[in-house]
């Protein structure tokens, strides 16, 4: 299938937005102070973004394409694929686990948004959910990053530049899904099940309890709000 000019800016346009907003956060953390329940709120916000996206940007699209047992069996195996990569992250220590938080999400997402570019829709609200989500988690990781107890050693240099780094990442793979994966529905679709299989098991692991470890209300609402966002933005673009 011919790549136009247009297409490649568009694919830019939307990864750049995806995966660019955590080192957004990041400089807006390293600017202003945030109390430990304000990150919190904002964890649990990105959590309910990223679990309607996973639910209605993913699960809901892979199952058109690959039918209901193929989604529950790529979903599980989504999961697994991020259980290993987090334990691998976890014995190298350091700043590995840190980094791979950010990223990790992002890569199925990315290869999905450049090979369904011309699809837009749900694949549009998708990038925009995970730009949204990733502001929250750059603004928490910057914060842990910072606290001493890592290989950054409180440096910001370093961790803005990781964070950008990593940041970068979604664009080369958004291309890569837009020259070599268009038109192939049932590999996207398997990419977009992996993802969502993925996020639930990052979310359920790490974002989730985290950001409801002390009990308050402002997280649960939090997470409330960032859910319903996420379905509307979903729905109204065609999801």
């Amino acid at each position: 299938m011919a790549v136009e000019a247009f297409d490649i800016i568009r694919v830019i346009a939307i990864t750049s937005f995806a995966g660019g907003t955590s080192f957004v956060g990041a400089l807006i953390s390293k600017k202003q102070k945030f109390s430990e329940q304000k990150i919190l709120a904002l964890t649990a916000f990105g959590a309910g973004l990223l679990m309607s996206a996973a639910v209605f940007g993913m699960v809901t699209e892979a199952e058109k394409d690959i039918g209901m047992m193929q989604t529950m069996i790529f979903f599980i195996g989504g999961a697994v694929v991020f259980t290993i990569a987090d334990l691998i992250a976890e014995k190298k220590g350091g700043g590995a686990g840190i980094l791979l938080g950010i990223g990790l999400d992002t890569i199925p997402e990315s290869l999905a948004m450049g090979a369904s570019i011309a699809a837009a829709g749900p694949i549009v609200a998708l990038a925009i959910i995970t730009g949204i989500q990733n502001v929250p988690e750059g603004i928490a990781v910057y914060k842990e990053m910072m606290t001493g107890k890592t290989a950054f050693n409180n440096n910001p240099k370093k961790a803005l530049a990781a964070i950008g780094i990593v940041s970068i990442i979604p664009i080369y793979l958004g291309l890569i899904g837009l020259f070599y994966l268009q038109g192939m529905e049932y590999v996207i679709s398997i990419i977009l099940a992996l993802s969502a299989g993925g996020i639930f098991y990052m979310l359920h692991y790490d974002m989730i309890p985290k950001a409801h470890k002390d009990r308050k209300w402002l997280p649960t609402f939090g997470a409330v709000f960032g859910f319903i966002i996420g379905y509307a933005m979903i729905k109204s673009t065609g999801g």
